[in-house]
């Protein structure tokens, strides 16, 4: 067998079923982001605790949870073709997510289930599950930036030196955003384009876990020759 023929075929290990489902999980998360509106402090909403925010966009921001469930659930299918490091942190921050949507949901049916209540003694109930779902999502992002880590540093066989190096750094950026979301540091500005490096990253990664990159592709083949 030539080594050309070797590479027109998957090589043992390689899981591209795995892989779809890791670029469909970034594909479900990133959209999860933004098919809803950012959720509203319930004294923030118009007539204090109006639930017209959670009524007007109940579709939208139910559809998000669902997509970020579906999200950590084709993710998990994805985890199973990594290295155990890797597969540790994101199963966590994936069970993180699936908390986090679960969250989302209750709160929505919450406010849904109170649309005849105008009282604002009952703003207690949203404003504990809004801090929730809030902090569950931040605490997912230590998991997630030790995931990035892990994948990063144990797949130099997957991914090309560089990618890994950009890997590593995202993971850095990811705990800084970790630490200051958890400390209350403004550092909100940082956080879309950090998230949407990462979420490329890891689209990038799954691909590579079904399908040889060019770069490694190449790189095998001169060692084989």
């Amino acid at each position: 067998m030539t080594s050309s023929q070797g590479y027109d075929q998957a090589p043992p290990g390689r899981d591209r079923v795995g892989a779809l489902a890791g670029l469909a999980s970034v594909a479900a998360f990133v959209a999860g982001q933004y098919v809803a509106p950012a959720l509203v402090w319930p004294e923030e909403q118009v007539g204090g605790v109006q639930l017209s925010f959670y009524a007007d966009d109940r579709g939208r921001l139910l559809a998000q949870a669902v997509l970020l469930g579906v999200a950590a659930a084709l993710f998990l299918r994805f985890l199973a073709g990594l290295r155990p490091a890797a597969v540790a942190a994101g199963a966590v921050a994936a069970g993180l997510v699936l908390l986090q949507a679960a969250v989302l949901a209750a709160l929505v049916s919450l406010r849904a289930s109170e649309l005849a209540v105008q009282a604002q003694g009952s703003a207690w109930a949203a404003r504990a599950l809004f801090s929730l779902e809030e902090a569950v999502g931040n605490v997912a992002l230590f998991p997630f930036a030790v995931f990035l880590a892990a994948a990063a540093l144990g797949h130099a066989g997957t991914l090309p030196r560089w990618l890994g190096w950009v890997g590593s750094a995202l993971a850095v950026l990811v705990a800084v955003l970790a630490v200051g979301a958890t400390a209350d540091l403004d550092l909100d500005p940082a956080g879309p384009p950090v998230f949407l490096a990462s979420s490329a990253w890891v689209a990038v990664l799954a691909f590579a876990t079904g399908w040889p990159l060019p770069s490694v592709a190449g790189r095998r083949a001169e060692t084989i020759g």
